[in-house]
């Protein structure tokens, strides 16, 4: 009898094992841009009334804590910048990507010029396709070089010509007399995570004008053939 059960008992383990095998692999072999996660399998599969979203904004109890990794110093120079978070919340969870870190980070702007404040909000990538979810388990770093925010025109997106005389006037113009940057991103949260997902943010960090200024004139700018290149758009101001 002890014999009939213990068969009993590995059949109840094992054929759930291979059907659930079996539907990975077909979850595998559909998978496009998405990389096949197990968990992220178990979740479409078994949760499919989950529908928490990435992008959404939450109450303060729910935020999940992170740790922004952010040097102030080096936005004072125009060149390239380290810009990370570290997932410090003790769950795996996952952030949304274009296949490499800050590649989908959003950045957003106050422009602090004579007594006023000018806000430049995010407006989008322009495009959806290619983005998935990569996993960042507790205590991990998703982070990168990027360049400095800065160095572009943000009502244009175009390269500031860094190499033109007239360049601190145009950068007074655009960025004030001081700027405040805010970087997003999107995370998803499993079903059995304490946080929900979420759009976490860092906190805002406000740069003088008149420093990156001071550091052009030095020359502590990025050389590189793209920022000598002058479009019109590139001189573009709000005003205009």
């Amino acid at each position: 009898m002890n014999k009939k059960i213990k068969i009993l008992l590995a059949l109840i383990l094992i054929i759930p094992s291979i059907i659930i095998g079996w539907k990975f692999k077909l979850y595998k072999d559909r998978a496009i841009e998405q990389p096949p996660y197990f968990d992220l399998f178990i979740t479409e599969t078994f949760f499919n009334n989950f529908k928490e979203s990435p992008w959404d904004s939450i109450d303060s109890l729910k935020k999940r804590p992170i740790q922004w990794l952010i040097n102030k110093k080096e936005f004072e120079k125009l060149d390239s910048i380290y810009l990370g978070f570290k997932n410090i919340s003790n769950e795996k969870i996952y952030y949304i990507t274009w296949g490499q870190p800050n590649s989908r980070i959003r950045e957003s702007f106050r422009i602090y010029k004579n007594g006023k404040i000018d806000s430049i909000p995010f407006v989008g990538f322009g495009c959806g396709t290619g983005i998935f979810l990569a996993p960042l388990k507790k205590e991990k770093i998703a982070g990168s070089k990027i360049l400095n925010p800065l160095m572009f025109n943000p009502y244009t997106g175009y390269h500031l010509p860094l190499k033109n005389e007239k360049f601190p006037k145009l950068f007074k113009e655009i960025y004030g007399d001081s700027v405040a940057i805010r970087f997003e991103q999107a995370t998803y949260s499993l079903p059995w995570n304490k946080y929900p997902s979420q759009m976490i943010k860092s906190k805002e960090i406000i740069i003088m004008t008149d420093q990156i200024i001071k550091n052009w004139k030095n020359g502590n700018f990025r050389l590189n053939p793209e920022f000598e290149k002058e479009h019109e758009l590139s001189f573009y101001t709000k005003t205009e």
